[in-house]
């Protein structure tokens, strides 16, 4: 089977949920099926990791482009352009006419059974593709991520333009779902949420996998009375999660254990959270670092105090295969078919959250049995292999069920029309 995968973000390095994802299933899929990747490159940014592409697909197209830095003045002023469109502004940002003629290029000279577009936020690249079967890759239900943003708003400005993009993208992700001949979901409860606030019929449920052979116990790191949290920091549920832990549940934490600290290891440290730990010895925020195994193994509880999010943390997996006690939030753990209690510890409010933490800090033998247990878990069920072969499965269905799929694609061609 021949594949064009587009991946408007350069899938390396693997330093996001989403690319640990796109990677490693890119990584498998290449053994199953030919897939030729596409994705636009930053340059000298990316350079370092264009050979190991070699590793994940047949073929690979790059095309150059530069991103505006975050809370750069550039960046605010995009945002600002941005806000007259119809589209949400993390669609827009995420479209590139360079990449389109070079996507709409290769269709040409080239035939493939099956478009695969990765996220949603790439959709408007391939709006003028047709004569090939086409599905989209949903990591989350992102209209989910706009409402809980704005549930969450606690101010005037913020509420509106959260009001806004809300409704921008219930819109354009209610059309992109029945664009695309197929959509693959992370868990059913996104599956579900497609099907019922969209009415999209050819959803597609794949498990989120991990790497059990990379992340495993490390035996030989000593543990430290410490919480961990890994993520993207310039992901704003990330950003939320952190300052909300910090300013409302760690001092609960810390008013039983004063010595306890948090360590907080994710790239890109937005400058809220850098001037709320500035000067605090008992939080470290590490930026990028290229193991986050040592950091995981030599702490005694992982934390995930999501509150805003879709689709599925690949952290967790991670956490678990390297047998760590885990709090999680529902919202957290949203996705993953893991037991409060057996894999996991459940906890949404801020009082429960604590005396969670707490109670494994207390119990070093309840540490360790929660996390063995966890770790045989995952190992069990979710290794990448798996995941893979199910990937391949819906690519294979939706490249024989053509004919229904051009029938959604006119049906709603309307709605992906030009990009203001």
């Amino acid at each position: 089977m021949k594949i064009l995968f587009l991946s408007q973000r350069f899938v390396l390095p693997m330093d996001t949920g989403g690319k640990i994802r796109t990677g490693n299933i890119l990584r498998e899929l290449n053994k199953l099926a030919q897939v030729t990747v596409i994705s636009n490159v930053e340059s000298p940014k990316d350079d370092p990791y264009l050979d190991e592409m070699q590793a994940l697909c047949h073929r690979f197209i790059p095309v150059p482009w530069k991103e505006a830095e975050r809370y750069s003045l550039k960046f605010y002023a995009s945002v600002l352009m941005k806000k007259f469109s119809r589209y949400p502004v993390s669609v827009l940002n995420d479209y590139s006419r360079a990449l389109e003629n070079a996507l709409l290029s290769e269709l040409e000279l080239h035939d493939y059974d099956l478009l695969i577009c990765d996220f949603l936020q790439s959709s408007l690249n391939v709006r003028q593709v047709s004569g090939i079967p086409t599905l989209l890759f949903q990591h989350n239900v992102e209209a989910q991520i706009t409402q809980r943003h704005l549930e969450r708003a606690s101010n005037p400005v913020a509420r509106l333009f959260w009001s806004i993009q809300h409704k921008r993208m219930l819109r354009h992700e209610k059309a992109m779902c029945r664009w695309f001949d197929g959509v693959i979901a992370v868990s059913d409860s996104d599956k579900s949420i497609m099907e019922n606030w969209y009415g999209a019929t050819h959803v597609y449920t794949i498990p989120t996998g991990v790497d059990v052979d990379f992340f495993k116990p490390l035996p030989d790191v000593v543990q430290e009375q410490r919480l961990v949290f890994t993520g993207s920091l310039d992901w704003l549920p990330n950003e939320d999660a952190l300052v909300h832990f910090i300013e409302s549940i760690f001092p609960e934490i810390k008013a039983t254990f004063q010595d306890v600290k948090l360590l907080v290891v994710g790239r890109k440290p937005p400058p809220r959270l850098e001037r709320l730990v500035n000067g605090r010895a008992d939080i470290e925020l590490t930026g990028w670092v290229d193991d986050t195994r040592p950091y995981i193994a030599g702490s005694a509880v992982y934390i995930v105090p999501i509150r805003i999010g879709g689709g599925t943390r690949m952290k967790i997996y991670e956490a678990l295969a390297m047998g760590k006690a885990l709090v999680s939030t529902t919202i957290g753990a949203e996705g993953l078919p893991l037991v409060d209690g057996e894999h996991f510890l459940n906890a949404d409010e801020d009082g429960d959250f604590a005396k969670a933490v707490i109670g494994l800090l207390q119990d070093e033998s309840r540490r360790l049995a929660l996390g063995d247990n966890a770790r045989n878990y995952v190992v069990e069920h979710f290794g990448w292999s798996k995941v893979a072969q199910t990937f391949l499965d819906v690519c294979q269905t939706v490249a024989n069920d053509r004919s229904g799929g051009e029938q959604i694609k006119s049906s709603s061609s309307g709605e992906v029309e030009g990009i203001t």
